[in-house]
């Protein structure tokens, strides 16, 4: 009939089916995208911070030194600063009286020998005459008693000498060591009791630095025996090593700092005694993982870093804890082993399980 649409033979059909198939054996399967990112491995590191605190310089050894006797200071030869050797007279008191002592003493261990030397004779004569029996027996045991309490005397005013000295040389204070006076507590015309200091002197070249620790370091990671690094305030390119050795075992009431002591390894012409110095502690503590800042990515809200798969190079997210945010790093607490792969630059592109390849195959640590 004319105008009517002609219906397709079944050879047609077969013909239409062949051309679709063959045209859809032509295209080509979609090729997975590979996206290229760089990478570190994970190696966890003690982590080391530096701790600074101010102290001073300070004598190893300082000494108060004291008459043993009471008395009036007559002489002061030194003050703070005087540069002082073993014996020499630093002050001295009044000695009219020890003086006066030791004289009394000298005399009387005098007199006592002089009744010696009359004694010792008259023993020997006796012991001569008593076998012949020319003396009687109870007046030879008194000559032996007269030699005896003589030679006692002797002795004893002997003693006496030998205190009196001692009385006599403690007048004067002298330097038991070589070392610098400084402090003087007392001045001429004084009356001082025994004991009292009178000078304080700074004992031989050892150094100190001293610090008042804080509380919260004190407690948790300082112990003697540590080192650390002591410098002068005024000149800080000017440092010498120090060990710590004392550590206060309570706080102080006013300042609730603990007072350290750390022996300095200079001499005093590189750090003068008072000089104000600053102490550098290197401060490690447990392994943690440092790792560049744009490896950072969130996921629910939270810190997380891609992990690439060693065997088959998928990335897939983890949570991690943040220690601390550093100028040049982030410190990661948790959430990370040695050995894991974190992409470190690209992360806001990556989607799970998406196929990367490694433009830094070397390892790269952290």
């Amino acid at each position: 009939m004319p105008g009517a649409t002609p219906h397709p033979t079944g050879t047609g059909l077969i013909l239409l089916c062949l051309l679709l198939l063959l045209s859809a054996c032509h295209k080509k399967a979609p090729v997975e995208e590979v996206r290229p990112v760089r990478s570190v491995i994970v190696d966890p590191t003690p982590d080391t911070n530096a701790e600074v605190v101010t102290g001073q310089v300070a004598a190893h050894q300082s000494i108060n030194l004291a008459f043993r006797l009471p008395g009036k200071v007559v002489e002061r030869s030194v003050s703070a600063g005087s540069v002082v050797h073993a014996g020499d007279v630093l002050a001295r008191l009044d000695d009219t009286v020890p003086q006066q002592t030791l004289r009394t003493a000298l005399a009387e261990n005098a007199t006592a020998k002089a009744a010696l030397e009359q004694a010792a004779p008259l023993k020997q004569r006796a012991a001569a005459l008593l076998p012949v029996q020319a003396i009687s027996r109870n007046d030879y045991d008194d000559a032996v008693r007269r030699y005896k309490t003589a030679l006692d005397q002797v002795q004893a005013t002997q003693a006496q000498v030998r205190v009196a000295q001692e009385q006599f040389g403690y007048t004067r204070l002298m330097a038991p060591e070589d070392g610098i006076v400084t402090d003087r507590l007392v001045e001429a015309g004084e009356v001082v009791a025994a004991g009292q200091p009178v000078l304080r002197m700074a004992a031989g070249g050892g150094l100190d630095a001293q610090f008042d620790m804080p509380e919260a370091l004190a407690q948790s990671r300082l112990a003697v025996g540590m080192t650390m690094k002591v410098c002068l305030d005024a000149a800080p390119a000017t440092c010498a090593p120090a060990a710590i050795y004392e550590i206060a075992p309570d706080t102080d009431p006013l300042t609730r700092t603990y007072h350290t002591k750390a022996l300095l390894r200079a001499t005093r012409d590189m750090m003068p005694l008072g000089a104000v110095v600053t102490g550098h502690l290197s401060m490690s503590s447990a392994p943690t993982v440092h790792l560049p800042p744009a490896a950072l990515a969130t996921q629910d809200g939270r810190p997380a870093v891609w992990i690439v798969a060693p065997d088959t190079l998928r990335v897939s997210q983890r949570p991690v804890t943040i220690a601390r945010y550093a100028t040049d790093d982030v410190v990661i607490a948790s959430g990370l082993s040695a050995g894991d792969r974190v992409v470190t630059a690209g992360v806001q592109a990556l989607y799970p399980q998406e196929k990367v390849s490694l433009l830094d195959e070397a390892d790269v640590r952290p």
